[in-house]
């Protein structure tokens, strides 16, 4: 029995010899293991740090960009509006009766200087429209309130005088843009000369009963006639007779809105009556 105790311990150390280095390797190779992947988790979470906080500095960035545009956009929409609310106000004084004479000239046409033909605390509104190929296009003094706001901003186009208008929508009238001019105010309010000249004509105006055109031959240019259209004249100044701008009285306000829609309307609080002044090309 002792001889094989003997031989099984032996077997046994020879088996734990044989064994033992293996065990021993395999604890390296698993703490080997483990401490690479205890590396590799060091680094991946070094790597996620670095990009949230990228992402933080990346939102931060947006959130002061779109703070500095919003403030852009409500400094832009601010002035906007109070340009607009300046722009209404403006609408019932199209010029300013404080810095205008009652020959303040509104337009220039062929030479020949367009003064007012209404007094300027009567006035309601003026509005520029094409009436027609024979006329000559006038160039306007004043700011066009028509013009896009923005522009607005930029340019002023403002005179001592302070003149506003309007160009009007054309239509589906021909001519140039800008060939007559509607001057707005109440029925019966009295028109004067716009220019400096002759009476050539007196006739009926078509469009209105009781109401006359009035052809004026300018001392300025006397080869154009500068006309006065929805005018009613009762004997203050007749053909031949002589007229100095804004002094002459040619008659007073007809009441076009009884048979018609004036277009002045859309720009004025009231009904838009007015009288029409042109020039035309030819005698």
């Amino acid at each position: 029995m002792r001889g094989v105790n003997t031989q099984r311990a032996q077997y046994l150390a020879d088996r734990r010899e044989a064994l033992g280095p293996r065990r021993t390797t395999g604890k390296a190779t698993r703490k080997g293991r483990t401490g690479t992947r205890t590396g590799s988790n060091f680094l991946e979470l070094r790597e996620a740090r670095k990009a949230k906080q990228g992402e933080v500095y990346k939102r931060r960035r947006l959130m002061a960009v779109s703070l500095l545009v919003l403030g852009a956009v409500a400094l832009v929409f601010a002035v906007f509006v109070q340009t607009k609310a300046s722009d209404t106000a403006e609408r019932a004084v199209p010029i300013d009766p404080n810095n205008a004479g009652p020959d303040t000239v509104l337009a220039e046409a062929a030479g020949v200087s367009i003064s007012t033909p209404i007094r300027p605390a009567s006035l309601t509104g003026l509005g520029y429209h094409p009436e027609g190929e024979s006329l000559a296009a006038m160039k306007p003094r004043g700011k066009n309130l028509s013009a896009n706001a923005f522009l607005g901003l930029l340019s002023r186009g403002e005179t001592p005088e302070r003149i506003h208008y309007y160009i009007m929508d054309p239509a589906g009238r021909g001519g140039p843009q800008t060939g007559a001019i509607d001057v707005g105010a109440m029925t019966g309010t009295t028109v004067y000369a716009p220019v400096p000249g002759t009476i050539t004509a007196i006739r009926p105006d078509p469009m209105v009963q009781n109401a006359n055109i009035i052809e004026i031959k300018p001392d300025a240019n006397p080869d154009v006639r500068v006309n006065v259209a929805l005018v009613r004249s009762d004997g203050e100044a007749g053909v031949n007779d002589y007229v100095t701008a804004g002094t002459t009285e040619l008659g007073i306000v007809a009441d076009s809105a009884e048979v018609l829609d004036p277009q002045l309307s859309s720009y004025t609080t009231d009904a838009g009556n007015h009288v029409t002044v042109s020039v035309s090309k030819s005698g």
